[in-house]
């Protein structure tokens, strides 16, 4: 997993004032009056909320339940709302620590983010300590939602409807949002070890620093991202590539079971023998079907591991071609020969490094100096004796009071080294050896040095140096192979006239290895890159200044990372990631379009399977702001490979209708009122497609041809027209429970049993009445 600010649970809802599921866009206006009958202590009280009226308002409102925000902060949200929501969780469980803006923990909470783009003002961050206060939360905020949208039809208010966010490494651009609800995993983070079964159990909270610090003194290591600051979850959500994986897989590949709270606050515990489909979901799938409270992951035993770092100064743009070039020849067999910029040709290498070893090159924006970074955790050549790390650093302590001179004399020979002067144990690691004479193509390498360290603390930490918090804007993405074109794109983006010269930089990370050969894992995991041979992490990052310099390095950055990113869109082999950043990525200015094929991240079958679990797991949409999900027919995975024989593709029996999939819709189109054709509706909309939803798709668009109408086209209907719909209704406030985030319906071809297996929407619904959440903490 990359060492990124991208992955965390990541399910956030529109901010307060966004107006998504209420009548009007506007926040109520603040009272003239506010009652406050009890002091400070009182936020920990449950209180008999009693109607009142605030500012001579005609509109009933809950009385409030803390006292007024501090001035120390600029919240502008609804506060009348906020009551509401307050008073629904204080119901239900008054033993959930509630942060209101202003407190002191609030603003510890607020701030402690990985992307400090992300700093904003939520409306309430909720702190549950167990699985059964993430029940009550999500329980009271689906209650909170119906009372605000009673009151706005009932009385004519405007209550706005604060989305949810759910916080867990807190890496995630989805962890918080201005206005919205966090439900914050921070009081979740224990870890437990078993040592019979060499399994971890991780709850949603936890970092990979916190499991490291378990697993450490045992001698295992779990297979999960390269930078200590991720959240456990967010790795197996993602996908999870760190330094052991090319040899143990991703971690989402390691999951063993995990537990899940879906929106309805009902209790999953997902293995392979119970609730698979679910299981398959989350591992790789970017989230979306529920807050993950715990994973259980396998260990391995690993005590020890090798480092290489050395930086390679390069004069010009072919040298950065002819370095990353050789570096994909010696980590994985591959070069590109077909009209080579520059004319070299470069003889395949045909033995490629060992799965034991991963590989990053770092290539900076402000710097004409590419760094390198290669691992190996191969035990047979490392010794996992206890104690190893501190006999090998003695020794090399004696070794360069006694070889002072042979170093520096291999220092002025341009990193030459020779027998006697090569640090001690490099030539004994297989694939790290072969570089003590493959100098990818450079004359001169700087900073070089080789060790033996530990894993869980001294390897997992090296990333602490050059990934760093800050203002960050950054895309994932992967390729099957650095091809020419794609090469050209790295090169430009990095020391050409578009890049920022600033701290952004490009870092390209190797998979392969046992990733691609484990195909049990692929058919255990929705993960749908592991064909791919690299993982592109594109960070572009600002320096902190005064506001008007800030906005305008915040939009060069930008500009670069689109440049970036649209430019490798269309380039053959590229596939996007399931993180939250891939939101972000641009289709085209118009958004009309149709994407390239990089810019989708699963393959149909992938694609179809997760967005049905997503309507039956999550059918209001709470968690809207999860990953994107997007399918093309042209991504050439082995899909075979990767698909149980009994949960083949669909794909033969769908007409090749060119229209908007569900996969292509992304979260926050429903805000931007996304205009979707009818007759593209027609086409693949059958009449079942609306069912439990008392009407079908014909009956809803004619239902609604009068608000067409009034906004101007017959030709076309808004995805957000489902809210008035809500809001016009009969009296009976029983209607309201049907409020939905995501009116845009299925296909009724997703649901061809006979293609896919996967539970039925019946006995989905029949599943909600036979497993509720009953556990005691």
């Amino acid at each position: 997993m990359v060492s990124s600010p991208h992955l965390c649970t990541a399910a956030i809802a529109a901010p307060v004032g966004s107006g998504s599921l209420s009548s009007s866009s506007s926040s109520s206006p603040p009272p003239s009056t506010f009652e406050n009958n009890h002091n400070d202590s009182n936020r920990g009280i449950n209180i008999n909320h009693q109607f009142h009226r605030r500012g001579g308002s005609h509109v009933p409102m809950p009385k409030p339940s803390h006292k007024p925000p501090s001035t120390f902060h600029t919240f502008q949200g609804d506060l009348q709302s906020q009551d509401i929501f307050v008073e629904a969780i204080r119901k239900r469980n008054d033993k959930i620590k509630i942060l209101f803006p202003g407190s002191d923990r609030f603003e510890m909470q607020r701030n402690d983010v990985w992307n400090h783009d992300i700093i904003c003002i939520p409306s309430l961050i909720l702190e549950p300590k167990s699985e059964r206060e993430v029940s009550d939360c999500l329980k009271a905020y689906s209650e909170g939602v119906h009372k605000c949208l009673s009151a706005n039809k009932r009385h004519k208010a405007s209550f706005a409807i604060p989305r949810l966010c759910v916080a867990g490494g807190k890496n995630s651009i989805n962890c918080m949002r201005e206005g919205s609800i966090v439900i914050d995993l921070c009081r979740m983070s224990s870890v437990k070890l078993d040592l019979d079964s060499q399994t971890v159990k991780v709850q949603g909270g936890a970092k990979i620093i916190d499991v490291d610090a378990v697993l450490g003194d045992y001698g295992l290591v779990a297979p999960l991202g390269t930078s200590q600051h991720l959240g456990v979850v967010g790795c197996v959500l993602g996908g999870g590539l760190g330094y052991a994986s090319r040899k143990y897989g991703l971690s989402c590949d390691n999951v063993v079971a995990a537990s899940v709270i879906l929106a309805d606050g009902r209790l999953k515990n997902c293995t392979q023998d119970e609730h698979k489909e679910l299981l398959w979901g989350i591992c790789g799938g970017g989230g979306g079907l529920g807050i993950v409270v715990s994973v259980t992951l396998k260990c391995y035993p690993l005590r020890h591991a090798a480092l290489l770092t050395f930086d390679m100064p390069t004069i010009d743009m072919q040298q950065n071609r002819d370095v990353i070039r050789y570096w994909m020849n010696w980590i994985n067999g591959d070069v590109d020969n077909e009209n080579p910029v520059g004319g070299r040709v470069i003889l395949p290498n045909k033995e490629p490094a060992p799965k034991e070893v991963f590989s990053q090159l770092m290539i900076p924006t402000n710097s004409s100096s590419i760094s390198f970074v290669g691992t190996s955790i191969d035990t047979n050549a490392i010794s996992q004796t206890d104690g190893f790390i501190e006999m090998y650093a003695s020794f090399e302590r004696k070794q360069k009071k006694r070889g002072f001179l042979n170093q520096f004399l291999a220092v002025g020979n341009h990193g030459a080294f020779s027998e006697q002067n090569i640090p001690h144990g490099w030539q004994d690691i297989p694939g790290l050896s072969d570089l003590i004479e493959n100098k990818f193509g450079i004359a001169t390498r700087k900073h070089l040095q080789f060790r033996m360290l530990r894993y869980s603390d001294q390897l997992q930490s090296i990333s602490n140096a050059y990934f760093t918090p800050g203002n960050i804007f950054s895309s994932i993405k992967y390729a099957k192979k650095i091809t020419n074109t794609i090469l050209e794109v790295l090169i430009h983006a990095t020391s050409g006239e578009i890049s920022p010269k600033n701290e952004s930089k490009i870092v390209i990370m190797s998979m392969n290895g046992n990733i691609s050969e484990n195909k049990s894992a692929g058919k255990r995991t929705c993960f749908c890159s592991r064909d791919m041979h690299y993982m592109i992490y594109i960070e572009g990052k600002w320096d902190a200044c005064d506001d008007h310099k800030l906005g305008k390095e915040k939009d060069k950055v930008k500009r670069w990372v689109h440049w970036v990113v649209n430019k490798l869109h269309l380039c053959e082999g590229i596939r996007s990631g399931v993180h939250p950043e891939s939101m972000l990525d641009m289709v085209s200015k118009s958004g009309k379009s149709k994407p390239p094929t990089g810019w989708y991240n699963f393959n149909e079958h992938n694609g179809r399977k997760l967005n049905i679990l997503k309507h039956q797991r999550d059918p209001r949409n709470v968690f809207s702001f999860a990953s994107r999900v997007s399918w093309s027919r042209s991504i050439s995975a082995k899909f075979d490979d990767y698909t149980d024989d009994d949960d083949k593709t669909m794909s033969t029996d769908i007409k090749e209708i060119d229209f908007v999939k569900d996969g292509e819709i992304q979260p926050t189109d429903f805000l931007k009122q996304q205009k979707v054709e009818i007759s593209a509706i027609l086409k693949t909309i059958q009449t079942d497609d609306f069912e439990g939803n008392g009407e079908n798709c014909h009956d809803w668009i004619s239902n609604n041809k009068s608000e067409i109408s009034a906004s101007g086209s017959t030709d076309e209907v808004s995805v957000a027209s489902d809210v008035k719909r809500l809001l016009s209704i009969s009296e009976g406030d029983d209607d309201l429970k049907d409020w939905s985030f995501s009116p845009v319906p299925l296909q009724r071809s997703d649901f061809n049993h006979s293609k896919l297996k996967l539970s039925s929407p019946q006995s989905v619904e029949a599943d909600l009445n036979d497993e509720d959440f009953s556990r005691d903490d």
